[in-house]
């Protein structure tokens, strides 16, 4: 599959990064252990219990149902927020139930967990990151209170799609040559995997951070080059994702990353059968994620992660297709799991009731850092 070298992702990275700073934590927000790393990971666009930790689900999930031994699983965790998946995201990160547009066209309207991260250790972008398949998910990295968090202290956003997007615009489109061969196969496999989803239907994509500069463009061309000359592709857009948040590890190993897998969002379409497929390529990617983990020095050891759904999707009980969407706000939607693995985690299974919103609160205090209101708690057997 495609793979960035580490050269050419480093240069592409360099829209949204500052220099390195040292990553010693300062006076005031100093926890146990500053080398202490936490990766979010949501199974975004929404899944239901019946298709994962049901006793017919669990065939769907191998790589988490194996892992569920190895950790902390919560039946019960509630989202009881807005249900879309902008406001439901928005929640996680900053522990407050969101209710902003549910498209992404504006701000969480509470501060992340990213800038409650980078504030108070004076942390540089490249030590906190989202990557979101969610290409409408590019202002989810900083809130709107600009007085004393914002922008500034948001994470360091990428959108894989947007990348793909651009290096279409940029290369087949305009360029040509550069080695391609059939110049209208290779956009028409870009732009399949650009529009997949739910989100195709009139689909628009939000670029993050400035316009891309020449030498990140330049890099976007060779990475694709790259790409087109490579072994394989990947086939969808939560594996481009995937490899490039694991670039990100290797690279920069930030302390802080929210990862949002989105393939499920299929679902929307009706096929059943694509929607099955996306949960058990999400949960081949979160067991991948978790190998990387173990293999890389500088997450072995050191990181808790943690996993769960958005948001759920409908019921079948008013419709033989509830799968389809997730604004019924029936149980189907709200109730969902969390497992948490890695460092510091016990194991074991609980009905506790946890939520979404506990999640940000339960993060910040294993990162060390205090956060201001927030509606979710921490959880008190993780942190």
């Amino acid at each position: 599959m495609w793979q960035f070298t580490k050269r050419s992702f480093l240069r592409l990275s360099g829209l949204a990064i500052a220099n390195r700073v040292s990553r010693g934590l300062l006076p005031g927000a100093a926890g146990p252990d500053p080398r202490h790393k936490v990766i979010i990971v949501t199974f975004g666009g929404g899944v239901r219990y019946a298709e994962t930790f049901s006793p017919e689900g669990l065939r769907n999930i191998p790589r988490l149902a194996a892992l569920k031994a190895s950790g902390r699983f919560y039946a019960s965790c509630s989202n009881s927020g807005v249900l879309s998946h902008y406001n439901s995201t928005g929640s996680i990160v900053t522990g407050n139930w969101q209710r902003v547009d549910d498209f992404g066209f504006e701000r969480p309207a509470s501060p992340t967990l990213f800038e409650y991260y980078r504030k108070a250790v004076k942390a540089p972008p490249t030590d906190a990151w989202a990557i979101c398949t969610n290409k409408s998910f590019s202002l989810l990295g900083a809130s709107s209170d600009v007085r004393d968090y914002g922008a500034p202290f948001g994470a360091n956003l990428v959108l894989p799609k947007q990348l793909l997007l651009d290096a279409v615009d940029h290369v087949v489109k305009k360029r040509g040559g550069e080695g391609i061969v059939d110049r209208e196969l290779v956009l028409r496999q870009l732009e399949g995997m650009v529009n997949e989803g739910y989100e195709g239907l009139g689909w628009t994509i939000f670029k993050a951070g400035r316009e891309l500069d020449k030498t990140v463009r330049d890099t976007l061309t060779r990475s694709l080059v790259e790409y087109i000359h490579g072994p394989e592709a990947p086939s969808s857009g939560d594996e481009l994702t995937f490899f490039i948040t694991r670039e990100v590890m290797r690279e920069f190993a930030p302390r802080l990353i929210l990862v949002n897998f989105w393939d499920m969002d299929v679902a929307h379409w009706g096929s059943y059968s694509l929607y099955l497929q996306a949960i058990t390529r999400t949960d081949r990617l979160t067991g991948m994620l978790a190998d990387e983990i173990e293999e890389n020095p500088h997450y072995r050891g050191k990181t808790t992660l943690l996993v769960l759904p958005e948001l759920g999707r409908d019921g079948d009980v008013n419709t033989a297709n509830g799968f389809l969407n997730h604004r019924s706000g029936d149980s189907s939607c709200r109730n969902m799991w969390l497992l948490a693995l890695g460092r510091g985690i016990g194991r074991g299974e609980t009905d506790r009731p946890v939520a979404h919103v506990d999640v940000a609160a339960t993060a910040a205090d294993l990162l060390g850092v205090k956060t201001g209101a927030m509606q979710g708690r921490r959880i008190a057997d993780l942190a």
